[in-house]
């Protein structure tokens, strides 16, 4: 079944801080002086609401990562121009409610609300009373969450030894009160700094008592699992360990993910399993965002993005049949039943899968049946903060803790044992099934036993190991540091499949990528592209929009410096896009 992508209008006239309580991101084409008043607890409250963004970059991070290849190429007819430019890594051209055009108006239109609402809390005598308090640590956690977001999308990942020089985007801390406002990028190192000012003062303020449904708003265990992946990209493993405790408390196994909630779900559908995965009473969840988005059905089963996704070849050669944790058994290995979450492949479209984007139709005329086509992406959750932390351990040579919090991970996700046909049949002509034990308590000896079975990473003869390249890391190949962190790059590459989380660890540790027109087989293989450490592509370009109106683009060939521009121009959505 073929899904549409509808594009949203961008439009180029407003202001940036005047805005509408009434609804996430719906923005008001007035001049200052018609601005809505904040001026009561309750406003600020619902003005918080619109500072979550309502575009999702996943899309375009899983796309530009080693998650996808070229099926089938022309002759795949389920792509649009779109995906097809986010996997080649070139200048994304075409609107869609997921391209870089939609994720930096609604990560701005997001900062502008926080900015508005910290504004009105100084504008009211400062954060004198309780939730006033929660208020302004909830602003400034989302202020500091989307400029983060946005600096590691649009800009290349953080570096000692560059981003002191490397452009950044511009970190707004004020609402917009001219027409034309003029801003400079400055540089990452500069936008880090201040994401980390805006972080630790709101962790500083905040509570999770003044919410019903926390769970959609910064509360504390979000917060503290954003900090540890601040930390972990600002290559700072101390911190990382301090606020991923703070987020996980004293028994980590407690907060990881109800799989048993899943178990008697039916396997040929997954939209349950999504509903469950992204559910606001799953405890593994610790910030929910709602985001207009077809993912659902580009990271399911339906035939949508099938020639750019992730498929067969590499979620067998990659990712799901290549752990060191699978059973000895060949057939055992193959089982969806070695995992608690299963996996999905729809051989009809060649498509390896997680059901983790639950499909919904939020309809503004019941008349006409149309509307918005939307999902929840879980922005922060439980298994983040705990693989962060036994990143951070192996990072520091603490190779006992990070085997800890890997076995935690793997025997929450791993099954036991797993059931396999032996091909024997019983007197009622049924088939014999036996059950073999899984490694899913894994020892350094087991580890290097999997390193030792793979070679390196190859196009044309893929693995789940790939040369590693960090900068601010010393690395030996072979040695049990890098088979830790090799394993922790496997394991986060299967935990954050459809969640774009793949596409900044590759950036973070320089690993080399190639884009792979494949025919049915590896054995018609054809490379068309490859990306080293630091390529200038790694910097997703700033839409045309934006450069049009001043800012300074990434680097480019024929590119020009131009003075400053006004970070993103509201605009209301169509209300009739979608027809159901």
């Amino acid at each position: 079944m073929n899904r549409q992508h509808f594009n949203k209008t961008y439009l180029l006239a407003g202001l940036l801080s005047a805005l509408s309580l009434s609804s996430c991101n719906d923005f008001l084409d007035a001049t200052p002086d018609s601005r809505i008043t904040v001026d009561s607890e309750e406003k600020i409250k619902a003005l918080l609401t619109t500072a979550y963004p309502g575009a999702s970059y996943v899309r375009v991070a899983e796309l530009a990562s080693d998650n996808a290849d070229d099926l089938n190429g022309s002759a795949n007819g389920y792509y649009d121009r779109f995906s097809e430019q986010c996997f080649r890594w070139q200048e994304v051209t075409e609107q869609d409610n997921e391209s870089p055009q939609m994720i930096w108006q609604d990560y701005y239109a997001a900062i502008g609300a926080a900015n508005q609402a910290l504004k009105a809390i100084d504008d009211m005598g400062g954060a004198s009373t309780d939730n006033l308090k929660a208020y302004r640590a909830e602003a400034l956690l989302c202020r500091a969450y989307a400029h983060f977001m946005l600096t590691n999308i649009f800009c290349l990942n953080y570096s000692k030894a560059h981003s002191a020089t490397d452009m950044g985007i511009p970190y707004t801390t004020e609402p917009e009160t001219t027409l034309d406002p003029k801003y400079d990028r400055g540089t990452v190192a500069e936008d880090y700094a201040k994401v980390e000012r805006d972080l630790q003062e709101g962790m500083a303020l905040m509570s999770d008592g003044i919410y019903k449904v926390p769970r959609y708003h910064f509360n504390t265990k979000a917060a503290y699992t954003f900090a540890s992946r601040f930390y972990l990209f600002y290559q700072k493993p101390d911190s990382v360990i301090k606020y991923s405790t703070l987020a996980l408390g004293n028994n980590a196994s407690e907060m990881m993910r109800d799989y048993d909630a899943m178990a008697n779900m039916p396997t040929d559908n997954m939209q349950p399993r999504a509903q469950q995965y992204a559910s606001a009473s799953e405890q593994a969840n610790f910030l929910l965002c709602p985001v207009y988005s077809t993912d659902q059905y580009y990271f399911s089963g339906y035939s949508t993005g099938s020639r750019f996704n992730n498929n067969s070849y590499i979620g067998q050669a990659e990712e799901f049949f290549a752990t060191p944790w699978a059973p000895e058994n060949d057939v055992a290995q193959q089982s969806q039943q070695l995992f608690k979450f299963y996996w999905f492949y729809s051989a009809a479209y060649n498509k390896f899968m997680l059901p983790k984007t639950p499909a919904y139709f939020e309809e503004v005329n019941a008349n006409t049946h149309t509307g918005y086509y939307r999902t929840v992406f879980v922005a922060l959750k439980s298994e983040e903060a705990l693989l962060n932390r036994a990143e951070a351990y192996a990072i520091k040579g603490d190779n006992t803790r990070c085997l800890e919090d890997i076995n935690t991970w793997t025997g929450n996700f791993v099954a036991d044992s797993v059931e396999y046909n032996t091909y024997q049949y019983d007197e009622n002509w049924n088939y014999i099934y036996a059950k073999e034990a899984t490694n899913n308590h894994l020892t350094m000896d087991l580890i290097r036993q999997w390193a030792e079975r793979y070679d390196y990473y190859r196009p044309e003869k893929p693995a789940p190991r790939k040369h590693l390249h960090p900068e601010w890391l010393t690395l030996t190949e072979g040695s049990d540091q890098e088979d830790l962190l090799q394993t922790l790059l496997l394991i986060r590459r299967i935990e954050f499949l459809h969640e774009g989380m793949r596409w900044f660890d590759i950036k973070r540790y320089g690993i080399k990528l190639y884009r792979r027109l494949i025919i049915t087989s590896l054995n018609a293989l054809e490379l068309t592209d490859s990306m080293e450490y630091r390529d200038p592509r790694q910097a997703v370009q700033l839409p045309f929009e934006v450069r049009a109106a001043g800012l300074q683009p990434n680097p480019a060939k024929n590119t020009t410096t131009t003075a400053g521009y006004s970070l993103w121009k509201p605009g209301h959505r169509d209300s009739l896009i979608i027809k159901k």
